[in-house]
């Protein structure tokens, strides 16, 4: 009895090696990726609570939520060469991170932007925006390429824009949600798991009423509607989120409390945060049109006014997910296939897409010094 249950332990040992390393008779002579689709989301409201519990109040927000994990989801910062220094300061903590938006010079933003995330996978998300909308071969090909290199972000895409200063000018702007390829784009995304981020202005009329439509034409598309709050209604947004659980909300809490022109304070949206905790997300928009700083005091301050469970939604778990549950590409998996070839490495991997990024660059290090 015992030599079988001995035997037993050591074929699932072996087993457990086999998985791990690959390395068994009749193992395959190549490593292998398997998907991992399982997010478990660090919980954070015991932070939260013990931070205000034990509040000084001679510190700033900032330092008081050091510890809390914070995602910056809409961040132009590509084209500076400090970009990730410069903006994971005072306790940000990971940044979505394009430049350009809808417009040629975006291809150059979005090299850029790999660059950042290479060289700190761990605070960078990357997205891309370098594609036009109207050329149906080249933009799709473009999208679908970065889609596959590893990209975890889709936009800014400049959807629709009458009033913006910049935005209404640039190249490869779209008349409307529903323009030239963005029903495809939409599939795409939906394809790879990837978020959208979009620009719209006006945020009321025909821009919204093609958002709707795309929004009932692609259900599985995630959308996130970007700096939602500025110039925009609470009965309006209130309306979308009724409607349309695909769209997710970049709240740019710098405009409603440092900017002139909103309507709002940030205490009006608080019960908006806390009726749909999952759909809204925080953003700096690299503080577009506010003094240095504002934008990242302005996160904290809405955090400080949310319930715990709330702010930990809004202030990286509902971005996290999306991240986390991108699968790896066919193009990242024969890269790491390719290059654990030349390691001699016959390992099995599980990984998300964000994971396999993060892989692939530790990889093509180690064979570096081979050469």
């Amino acid at each position: 009895m015992f030599p079988r249950k001995l035997w037993s332990a050591f074929c699932i040992f072996n087993l457990f090696i086999l998985v791990v390393t690959g390395c068994s008779t009749g193992a395959s002579n190549e490593a292998s990726v398997e998907p991992l689709t399982v997010y478990e989301p660090k919980q954070e409201v015991d932070l939260i609570t013990k931070i205000r519990n034990t509040r000084d109040t001679s510190k700033k927000l900032s330092e008081l939520y050091e510890e809390m994990t914070l995602i910056d989801i809409h961040n132009h910062g590509a084209d500076s060469p400090s970009a990730v220094y410069e903006f994971t300061q005072n306790g940000v903590d990971r940044i979505v991170l394009f430049g350009s938006v809808s417009e040629p010079s975006a291809k150059i933003s979005d090299i850029l932007t790999w660059d950042h995330y290479r060289r700190d996978p761990t605070q960078v998300y990357p997205s891309f925006a370098g594609f036009p909308i109207y050329e149906e071969e080249e933009g799709l090909s473009i999208v679908k390429e970065k889609l596959e290199q590893g990209y975890l972000n889709i936009g800014e895409v400049v959807a629709a824009s009458t009033y913006s200063p910049v935005v209404s000018q640039v190249e490869w702007k779209a008349q409307h949600p529903n323009d030239g390829n963005l029903p495809q784009i939409y599939d795409l995304a939906a394809k790879y798991h990837v978020p959208v981020l979009l620009h719209i202005d006006p945020t009321s009329g025909t821009p919204i009423d093609q958002l709707e439509k795309a929004l009932k034409e692609h259900p599985d598309t995630t959308i996130i509607f970007g700096h939602v709050n500025a110039y925009n209604t609470l009965e309006n947004i209130k309306y979308l989120l009724d409607r349309y659980p695909n769209l997710y909300m970049d709240f740019f809490a710098g405009f409603t409390v440092y900017n002139s022109d909103s309507n709002y304070s940030l205490k009006d949206f608080i019960p908006l945060l806390e009726q749909y905790p999952d759909r809204f997300m925080l953003s700096t928009d690299t503080g577009y049109g506010l003094m240095p700083g504002q934008a990242t005091d302005a996160l904290y301050e809405t955090i400080d006014l949310l319930s715990p469970e709330t702010a930990q939604k809004v202030a990286f778990l509902n971005y996290e997910r999306m991240i986390e549950l991108q699968q790896p590409t066919d193009t990242q998996i024969a890269k790491i296939k390719e290059l654990t070839s030349q390691l001699g490495n016959t390992q099995t991997y599980t990984l998300n897409k964000r994971m396999a990024n993060t892989l692939i660059f530790d990889l093509e290090r180690q064979v570096k010094k081979l050469k």
